[in-house]
């Protein structure tokens, strides 16, 4: 077990050399809620992020406590941000920040990791826009066989 002072360190150091593509995602913080267009008709959703893991990580629950309920896990991974997305359609793809540019963050998938075949539906890409510290848009986009499928948008309000 390492004394409080060691833990403190190595806590210190870890966060420090995250990314700075980590800390906008970190300011999200906290319940959003907001609408999505699905099947023709506009479905409310929630979202909460939280940081955890000393600083580390952020992880996304998009409709939390709903049977569609998804986590999402923004990391590092050397000088890297990456999330790996829990789909409610069963697998797991990952996906590495592509584009840091004005307000927005596009993640995109790599290869195949986390899919049981590179072809399977699965989310492929996600952008997300920081429209100011209470409204964001995220863009999700859907792959099937090999191409784009379907994009969803969820359009989000900080709850205070």
């Amino acid at each position: 077990m390492f004394a409080p002072t060691m833990l403190s360190l190595l806590l210190a150091a870890s966060t420090a050399q995250a990314p700075s593509a980590l800390e906008p995602l970190k300011k999200l913080a906290g319940q959003w809620d907001g609408n999505v267009q699905m099947g023709g008709k506009t479905v409310p959703v929630k979202i909460t992020y939280e940081v955890t893991s000393g600083g580390s990580a952020v992880l996304e629950r998009l409709m939390p406590g709903t049977p569609h309920e998804m986590v999402s896990v923004y990391t590092t991974e050397g000088s890297q941000v990456v999330m790996t997305h829990y789909c409610a359609m069963g697998n797991h793809p990952k996906l590495v920040l592509k584009k840091a540019e004005g307000h927005s963050l596009t993640f995109e998938m790599v290869g195949s990791e986390g899919l049981r075949s590179p072809g399977e539906p699965h989310m492929h890409a996600m952008t997300v826009s920081f429209n100011d510290d209470d409204h964001i848009r995220e863009r999700w986009t859907s792959y099937e066989g090999g191409h784009a499928k379907d994009e969803k948008v969820f359009d989000l309000t900080r709850h205070r």
